[in-house]
């Protein structure tokens, strides 16, 4: 029994290694610990294991990165993510196959455009990840959009299934404020990965008709640096120099 008993050194290790490893996908430390609210300094005697986040800190830090409390005794890699989606079976068992397509894991460039007009109006930069079987989203509307609205209200995200031969994203805001139902197809013969369909918008209200909205996709693989730089090329495109996330815009910015 004493063989299993580890030391608060040991825990604090385990810790800091879990943390480095979720913070290491973000390009500065100091943009991070502005959106976690957490102290530069504290945070950085997180990550070389010297002290422990409060409660508070503890739970910010979690729903931040989507992990529970077991990064203070488990490796990511023993972690069974699964847990912390308790639908996963239901979208695993009925709204994924593994015969249909799903979008790759890794950065995407959204655009959408004025059905009438046929001007782009707005793009964003999304994550893709797996969790088991199931496909889930994140992103952030572009500060363009939402000048005036703090970021975790800005924040996006979504889970994707299948719509016979076509990928279906169902996506909203917090508290299904803007809920969107994106179908698109991936495009064959292209060189690289593009998806084109449309964004249906729910308006919620009888008086106000939902909005659809042509949809393109654009894969830019699972290198965040690599990401960036793609996705800079294509605001410059679009008109849109802002990526819509404090990480992503301070690294535009430079």
């Amino acid at each position: 029994m004493a063989d299993t008993i580890r030391s608060p050194k040991e825990l604090r290790n385990m810790f800091g290694a879990n943390l480095r490893r979720l913070a290491q996908v973000y390009p500065s430390v100091a943009a991070l610990c502005r959106q976690l609210g957490i102290n530069r300094t504290q945070f950085n005697r997180y990550l070389s294991g010297e002290s422990f986040p409060r409660p508070d800190v503890l739970d910010r830090i979690c729903r931040f990165f989507e992990v529970d409390a077991r990064i203070l005794l488990k490796p990511l890699d023993d972690i069974d993510p699964q847990l912390s989606y308790p639908s996963a079976e239901v979208f695993e068992n009925f709204l994924t196959s593994k015969a249909q397509p799903s979008l790759p894991p890794g950065f995407f460039w959204m655009t959408e455009t004025h059905s009438s007009a046929k001007q782009e109006e707005c793009s964003r930069l999304l994550f893709i990840r797996r969790v088991g079987q199931t496909t889930v989203l994140r992103g952030y509307e572009s500060r363009q959009i939402m000048p005036d609205t703090p970021t975790y209200l800005r924040e996006l995200q979504g889970i994707v299934c299948h719509a016979n031969a076509q990928v279906c994203v169902l996506m909203s805001r917090r508290g299904g404020q803007d809920s969107r139902v994106m179908v698109v197809s991936e495009q064959l013969g292209e060189s690289t990965s593009i998806w084109f369909g449309y964004t249906s918008y729910l308006s919620g209200t009888d008086d106000r008709p939902s909005v659809v909205r042509p949809t393109k996709l654009l894969f830019l693989g699972g290198n965040l640096s690599m990401a960036i730089k793609l996705s800079r090329v294509s605001s410059k495109v679009s008109g849109h120099a802002k990526l819509g996330h404090p990480e992503l815009d301070s690294v535009t910015d430079g």
